[in-house]
């Protein structure tokens, strides 16, 4: 019964309304997106924006999917991230000659014309590489605005989303725990504004 327990609070469900987000959500208007930290409730959370190309329901899947990548991108490179930046100077200097001789009844007559080229590329290349492991880190929040054709996905982590992640290693062997929803949403109908939310304490 316990392992059923922490499962359900491991997959506690989305309250879907279908309203775009309000002001005081993650993904409301006056929220940001990037990186947030509570040190209160040790909490870091990391909201993106994509841009839905085409809105059904496949189209807002896929824009949902985008979005979530991103932000679990965001927060691993917010805890570790490794940049490189670099500048090479490409320098030339080049001379070419080049003569004419005309020979007619009177003699001959010689053009000569001596050419010289200089250049100097600069060339920097800045890139920067993330990587890490981090357990427990869930979705708290997901919207999609109609008018904005915009989808907005917070996802979360904290000091106790990753000891649960952690306890919940022991059940990876068990057959019968309880998962997430894996349901899929499809179909080419037009899809309306929604918001969906995370509930308790995460």
């Amino acid at each position: 019964m316990k392992k059923v327990f922490l499962s359900a609070v491991l997959a506690s469900a989305f309250v879907a309304a279908p309203a775009v987000a309000d002001d005081d959500s993650y993904c409301g208007s006056a929220g940001l997106g990037g990186i947030s930290v509570d040190g209160q409730k040790q909490q870091v959370i990391a909201v993106y924006h994509q841009t839905v190309k085409f809105p059904d329901r496949s189209g807002v899947r896929k824009a949902v999917i985008i979005a979530e990548e991103r932000a679990k991108g965001e927060m691993v490179r917010f805890f570790s991230q490794n940049q490189n930046t670099m500048r090479t100077i490409e320098a030339t200097d080049t001379d070419s000659e080049e003569a004419t001789r005309l020979i007619d009844e009177n003699g001959s007559v010689m053009n000569r014309s001596i050419t010289r080229a200089q250049s100097a590329v600069l060339t920097q290349v800045d890139s920067s590489i993330a990587s890490g492991d981090l357990s427990g880190i869930l979705k708290i929040e997901e919207s999609y605005n109609e008018d904005a054709e915009e989808v907005c996905v917070a996802m979360g982590f904290s000091a106790r989303s990753n000891a649960m992640a952690q306890q919940a290693q022991d059940w990876m062997t068990n057959p019968g725990a309880v998962g997430a929803d894996g349901s899929e949403r499809t179909g080419s109908g037009k899809m309306g504004s929604y918001k969906k939310t995370r509930k308790g304490d995460w």
